[in-house]
């Protein structure tokens, strides 16, 4: 059993005990207060007071009668109203801007995708800003908005909302979070991309029924979440997951971090198509790279069979050191996972210590940036739904759910 309250005020009590019971009844999708009670851990008659107040608030109804297993009354089934608000989801790329509005499951209710014509801030916050607009004008906008995630590579500080550096962008020390805040008028939360996706999987995704588990992202980069006891690890500056800048050769490719032979110099997009036009082929794009493959030339086939022993080589020490039962792979370059994931396995199978991967799972992810965005309304919506336990602690035990407008998220 866990011990929601220990080390905290008893102020605080309340809050954290109604943060364990959103959760459980997201995780459940419905359950009674019965079950609540063992599944947290807490009385009846502190669930039946906590569920009440969110019952009168309009964020959880009661579904319907469940099945009673004995002689009596049928027990009420308790459900989150996902549609009491939308959350919007920013994916900020080289190139352009992709954005949803969505519900709090993340069910998508409208997209937008905003071109960049360079990396400037002003450049981007502007797409960013024209976006928002677009979707709130969109007809899926019946719902309140709750607050906003945006997601972009690179190191971002969680807890000020700092971007702090970005190769990719060129970006260094920027108050995003603050400059876009101004601009639309509600909640903004700022994150590295992956660990976003990382948020949202454990929320809404495979790693839903995983306390801990990896995301593992390739395509322009390559990238990595932590998911440690249900809560995404960034690091105390945001910077932990460089999986990308592991190196496994110093003496390999320069990689555009200014080193050599990290993971990323051999399994990013512009890093295989290096490779591929070196071995005389001449692909368009990353996905026309999977094409010749799946006509069996052999000059891709043998590029990805390699590519994937890299990864495997990479993803063992991933082993070695959380031992995780679920790996996640996803991204854009995911798209040749037939080809890269026969080696990746074996080699993960050679690599790995002793019997660490024996109960791993490895999960394939064909993400687009659409999902990408996805994944950052999932972190807006599991935000909104864990602080709406703290501002009811703030307003009192009695007080309503505040309106998604008042909700305040705190970066902490």
């Amino acid at each position: 059993m866990r011990d929601h309250s220990s080390g905290l005020a008893r102020e605080q009590i309340r809050a954290v005990n109604t943060r364990a019971i959103l959760d459980a009844i997201h995780q459940e999708g419905q359950i009674s207060r019965t079950d609540l009670a063992v599944h947290v851990g807490l009385s009846q008659a502190a669930v039946t007071d906590i569920t009440a107040s969110l019952v009168r608030s309009g964020l959880v109804f009661e579904a319907r009668e469940g099945i009673s297993g004995a002689v009596g009354r049928k027990p009420i089934l308790l459900q989150i109203d996902y549609d009491s608000a939308s959350v919007l989801g920013v994916k900020v790329t080289n190139s352009f801007v992709t954005s949803v509005l969505t519900n709090l499951r993340t069910d998508v209710l409208a997209t937008h995708d905003e071109p960049l014509p360079d990396h400037q801030p002003e450049t981007v916050l502007r797409a960013i800003t024209l976006s928002v607009e677009r979707l709130r004008a969109s007809p899926g906008a019946q719902a309140p908005l709750a607050g906003a995630a945006v997601t972009l590579p690179g190191i971002v500080d969680p807890k000020s909302g700092t971007h702090v550096y970005s190769a990719l962008l060129g970006w260094q020390d920027l108050p995003l979070s603050d400059l876009i805040e101004a601009r639309i008028g509600v909640p903004v939360f700022v994150d590295n991309d992956v660990n976003a996706l990382a948020a949202a999987e454990a929320s809404f995704g495979q790693g839903r029924d995983h306390g801990s588990f990896l995301v593992v992202t390739l395509g322009r980069g390559v990238g990595l979440g932590i998911v440690l006891d249900g809560d995404v690890y960034r690091g105390p500056r945001g910077g932990a997951g460089e999986f990308g800048h592991v190196c496994i050769d110093p003496q390999g490719p320069e990689c555009s971090c200014g080193n050599r032979g990290c993971l990323e110099s051999y399994l990013a997009d512009d890093a295989l198509l290096e490779a591929a036009r070196a071995a005389g082929l001449s692909p368009a794009d990353p996905a026309d790279l999977v094409r010749m493959a799946d006509r069996g030339e052999e000059a891709a086939t043998v590029l990805f069979t390699s590519a994937g022993q890299k990864l495997g080589l990479g993803l063992s020490q991933l082993v070695n050191i959380f031992a995780p039962t679920l790996i996640i792979l996803g991204g854009e370059g995911m798209r040749a996972a037939d080809h890269i994931m026969p080696a990746a396995s074996k080699a993960i199978a050679r690599h790995a210590f002793g019997n660490l991967a024996d109960d791993l799972r490895l999960g394939v992810e064909t993400w687009g940036d659409d999902a990408w965005a996805r994944g950052a309304a999932g972190l807006a919506a599991y935000r909104y739904l864990q602080e709406v336990a703290w501002q009811l602690e703030d307003h009192g035990t009695d007080a309503a759910v505040p309106q998604p407008g008042e909700v305040r998220i705190r970066r902490r």
